[in-house]
């Protein structure tokens, strides 16, 4: 498995993740595609791994998250601040360090009061990991009764 992005057209087209973030600073390589919103990918590196040398499930999930999440908020404009409110992640495969893998997110809906999309990651033609995410927008606030109110 190649243990760089891949190339198109001999140009790089991923670039390094520009948004900080405190967990994703600890996870090491992470990039978004320069062009196409919804592409990401990242070269499986000792943070990610788990104690027996494969990537870690939890990596995959907070992946998944940030990339659904971003994507969802970037389709409106301004984009919208949004909150996870469920992820589901099924894992089919796995990667080791060095492998490359790559990262397409699918919009499903981005509503007022709901987004929702899934990802798709992949090990050169494997799928390893299908995850789907439900957020609401950050404005979000609870009632007395714990009932989420949106504005």
């Amino acid at each position: 498995m190649p243990s760089e992005a891949p190339d198109q057209d001999g140009l790089n087209t991923f670039v390094p993740w520009d948004r900080p973030s405190p967990v994703l600073d600890r996870m090491g390589d992470f990039r978004r595609h320069a062009d196409l919103i919804g592409r990401f990918g990242f070269v499986v590196d000792e943070p990610k791994l788990n104690a027996r040398g494969f990537l870690h499930a939890g990596a995959i999930s907070t992946l998944a998250d940030v990339c659904i999440g971003h994507t969802l908020a970037l389709t409106t404009e301004p984009p919208t601040a949004l909150v996870t409110v469920s992820l589901n992640v099924d894992f089919t495969g796995t990667a080791v360090e060095g492998d490359w893998v790559d990262i397409t997110v699918d919009v499903h809906r981005v509503g007022r009061r709901l987004a929702a999309g899934a990802a798709a990651f992949r090990n050169g033609e494997q799928l390893i990991a299908h995850a789907s995410a439900i957020f609401v927008p950050a404005s979000a606030e609870r009632g007395p009764s714990n009932e989420t109110r949106i504005h």
